[in-house]
């Protein structure tokens, strides 16, 4: 797992403890490198308190640089080392991508605040996966098709820059030509793709930045086809998020858009079977746990597991971790 926060970590252990990620067997190596802006001794404190023992750290300490992700670089080796000696690795939400990566300007509202976390993960999946940054690159999966690579949100994106691809860096002004948070609240739910009521300071308790909103899901992927999810049907799922795939990276198919088909919601490598990820936020502890509420607005609040509980859309969530611990316990 990459960027192995304190709150990450809780994150995968409450899936685990609710019976929805089976990691009978394995060992979680949490990945990260020593120049990120988090301070990982807080991670390493809640291990401690928490008497953890399914998790370990590890730093990679190498000198990345936009200019020197796609090949071999000074982590090639660390890569392969944490390649043979893992089944799978999860990328998990988090800030804006630098656009250098990509070979873009910055946008007015792109914040880049942790470039050396986007650095080390997306070198990582190029080196995984391969792209169209350099062909000749023989991908770390040619041993390995059934390696596992999930991203959530920011991991998804990852995914795709590090084979290639480009962002939308702001959904509304790119897309919607919308500049103020008053007429994004004001559009249909499935258009809005994170709450911007925290944009309208209130004065009140920062509302969640989480948003429900349908998803259209394409007929052949593993979000169908490998958790049984009938394609016809539109899931509700929770978001948060500004920015979105533009251009898809070399060896992908689209899994699944928004309602209106401007936003990938979801994607699928062509080639390995195990590897996709999802614009969304299935991992969320609200989900699952009814004891969660969140902010909404000044006067309101949520709570993540009631408004899709009892229904299809819980279900889709639920299989989502199941379906990975599947996978893995396959690899095993």
């Amino acid at each position: 797992m990459f960027h192995p926060t304190a709150y990450n970590i809780q994150v995968v252990q409450n899936l685990v403890d609710e019976g929805l990620l089976s990691l009978d067997g394995y060992h979680v190596l949490g990945v990260y490198h020593k120049q990120e802006a988090y301070d990982y001794t807080q991670a390493e404190a809640y291990l401690e308190s928490q008497h953890n023992t399914l998790v370990s750290l590890r730093a990679i300490q190498a000198d990345l640089r936009p200019d020197n992700l796609f090949g071999e670089n000074p982590a090639t080796l660390s890569f392969r080392n944490l390649f043979e000696g893992s089944q799978g690795a999860l990328f998990m939400g988090g800030p804006d991508i630098p656009p250098a990566v990509y070979n873009e300007a910055v946008h007015l509202l792109t914040s880049v605040t942790d470039p050396y976390r986007h650095y080390v993960e997306i070198s990582y999946l190029f080196h995984l996966l391969g792209g169209s940054q350099d062909a000749t690159w023989e991908p770390y999966l040619e041993q390995n098709r059934n390696y596992l690579v999930s991203g959530i949100c920011l991991g998804m994106q990852s995914m795709n820059v590090a084979t290639g691809g480009t962002m939308i860096q702001d959904i509304p002004t790119e897309l919607y030509g919308i500049w103020n948070a008053e007429e994004v609240l004001a559009l249909p739910a499935d258009q809005m793709h994170r709450n911007y009521n925290d944009k309208l300071n209130t004065g009140c308790e920062g509302p969640t930045s989480y948003h429900f909103h349908h998803v259209k899901l394409e007929k052949r992927d593993l979000l169908t086809k490998g958790i049984g999810y009938r394609s016809k049907s539109a899931p509700i799922v929770l978001s948060s998020h500004h920015q979105a795939i533009e251009a898809l990276g070399s060896g992908w198919q689209v899994a699944a858009t928004s309602m209106d088909e401007k936003i990938i919601e979801a994607i699928a490598h062509l080639k390995y079977p195990h590897v996709f990820g999802v614009q969304f936020h299935p991992e969320k502890p609200g989900l699952f746990d009814p004891s969660i509420e969140h902010p909404q607005s000044c006067n309101s609040t949520i709570n993540f597991q009631e408004v899709i509980k009892n229904t299809d859309s819980y279900t889709f969530h639920s299989a989502y971790w199941i379906q990975l611990g599947a996978i893995l316990q396959k690899n095993r």
